[in-house]
C-alpha cells in the first residue's frame, strides 16, 4: 500500500507520522508536491494515500484530488478548513478532511476504505431549511419538499429526483410523526466514532417513506447535543450523498457547532419565517446572518402562514417586499384546517390536497428548488440518456 505524508510543518509532519505508525499504518515523507507528483506519475503501482498535514495545501489538496482520482486518495488533516474548500474536496470523490483530535480513530477508517474505487458523478445537491425560530412550520415544508421533488413529475409522468429528507433537530424532531415513518436515525449511537459509519449503518438508519423517498429522522430520546460533533454530521452527509440526487437538510432552530458550515457547505438554503411583524423581523436578521457567511449558496425567503383577504390575495404582499427587496422570496398562505388534517393523517398537504391554494404555494417552492439545486444534476441525466 503506497502511502505518503507531503507538509510545511515538520512538527505536524513528524506528529502524524507516529500516529500512522502506531495504528500499523506506514508512511513514506515527501519534501514537498513535486516529489509527490512524481510519485503519483509513476504507472503501475496502484493508488496512494496522501495526508496532508497543512491548511496552506488545502486548495493544493483539492487540485491533487481532481487531476489524480484515479490514483490517490487525499487528505487534509487540520483542525479547521475552509467550507468551499471542503466541498470542492469531497465532491472529487478522492478527498476528505480530518481533524487532529479525532486523528487517530480516522486515519484507521481510512486505512480500511481508501482503496476502494471513487464514487462516480458528484453526489447528491444538498439543499437545507434554516427557521429563523421556532414554530415557523419548517418540518412541514420539509416534508411537503421530499414528496413533491420524489413524486412523478406533471411532465410526461417522469419519475422525481431521489431525495433523502434529513431531521437535524436531535431533540424533539418531528419529521418522523409528519410523515408517519419509524424514527430510527440514532446517530448518538455512533457519537465519537464517525468510523463507524458506512452504507450498511445508513441502511439501518433510514426509514422508506416511499419508492424514491427516504427519511433520516431521530428517535424522541435526550441527546446531548454536544456529543453531535461536525465531523459526525459531515461524514454522515458524505456518506448518503452518493445515493441520491437532493438531500434535504432539516435544521433545527437552535444555532449549534457545524451549522453554520453546513449552510456554508450548501447548494441552496431556504430559510423560513412567518408573517407576523416579529417573525419577519427574526427572518430578516437570519437572513443578514447568511449573507455573511461565505456561501455561493442562492437564498430563498419563505414566510409561511401568511395571511389572505377573500379573494385569496396576501394582505401583507407589499410589506413582505419591501422587507425582502432584492431577494427570492415566496409566501405561502394560512391554512390551519388542511395542515391540521395533514398532521393527523401523517400524510403531506400535496398528497391529500394538491390542487388546492396551500398546495400551489407550496409547489413554488418545489420549483425553485428544482431551478438552483436540481438542474446540474437533471443536465448530467439527460446528457448521458
Amino acid at each position: 500500500m503506497r502511502s505518503f505524508i507531503v507538509g510545511l510543518d515538520p512538527g505536524e509532519v513528524a506528529r502524524l507520522a507516529r500516529l500512522s505508525a502506531a495504528i500499523g499504518f506506514p508512511v513514506g515523507v515527501l519534501p514537498g508536491l513535486d516529489a509527490l507528483r512524481l510519485e503519483l506519475a509513476r504507472p503501475g503501482v496502484g493508488r496512494a494515500l496522501v495526508l496532508l498535514p497543512d491548511l496552506g495545501l488545502t486548495r493544493d489538496a483539492v487540485r491533487l484530488a481532481a487531476e489524480h482520482g484515479d490514483t490517490a486518495f487525499i487528505v487534509v488533516v487540520a483542525d479547521t478548513i475552509p467550507p468551499d474548500d471542503y466541498k470542492a474536496l469531497v465532491r472529487t470523490g478522492a478527498g476528505e478532511w480530518i481533524q487532529w483530535g479525532s486523528c487517530e480513530v480516522e486515519l484507521a477508517d481510512l486505512v480500511k476504505r481508501f482503496a476502494a474505487p471513487a464514487h462516480a458523478g458528484n453526489g447528491a445537491r444538498i439543499v437545507t431549511f434554516a427557521p429563523s425560530k421556532g414554530g415557523v412550520g419548517n418540518t412541514s415544508l420539509v416534508a411537503e419538499m421530499g414528496v413533491l421533488l420524489s413524486g412523478p413529475k406533471a411532465a410526461g409522468g417522469r419519475s422525481g429526483s431521489r431525495v433523502a429528507v434529513l431531521d437535524l433537530n436531535f431533540q424533539g424532531g418531528t419529521l418522523a410523526d409528519t410523515l408517519a415513518v419509524e424514527p430510527r436515525f440514532d446517530l448518538a449511537e455512533v457519537a465519537g466514532r464517525p468510523e463507524r459509519l458506512d452504507e450498511q449503518l445508513a441502511e439501518v438508519f433510514l426509514s422508506c417513506y416511499a419508492d424514491r423517498l427516504d427519511v433520516f429522522a431521530p428517535p424522541p430520546r435526550l441527546v446531548m447535543l454536544d456529543d453531535i460533533t461536525p465531523n459526525l454530521v459531515f461524514t454522515f452527509i458524505d456518506t448518503i450523498s452518493p445515493r441520491y440526487d437532493l438531500v434535504l437538510v432539516d435544521l433545527p432552530s437552535v444555532a449549534l457547532g457545524w451549522t453554520e458550515t453546513l449552510i456554508e457547505g450548501s447548494d441552496a438554503v431556504v430559510v423560513t419565517g412567518i408573517a407576523t411583524v416579529p417573525g419577519l423581523r427574526r427572518l430578516c436578521d437570519r437572513l443578514s446572518r447568511i449573507d455573511d457567511l461565505s456561501t455561493p449558496a442562492r437564498r430563498l425567503a419563505v414566510v409561511n402562514q401568511a395571511d389572505t383577504d377573500m379573494m385569496g390575495r396576501f394582505v401583507r404582499r407589499a410589506e413582505v417586499d419591501r422587507l425582502l427587496a432584492g431577494r427570492d422570496n415566496l409566501l405561502v398562505r394560512r391554512d390551519c384546517a388542511g395542515m391540521e388534517t395533514a398532521a393527523n393523517s401523517g400524510q403531506p398537504l400535496v398528497e391529500i390536497a394538491p390542487d388546492g391554494r396551500l398546495g400551489r404555494d407550496i409547489r413554488r417552492i418545489a420549483k425553485w428548488i428544482e431551478a438552483v439545486a436540481a438542474r446540474p444534476a437533471e443536465s448530467a441525466r439527460g446528457s448521458a440518456a
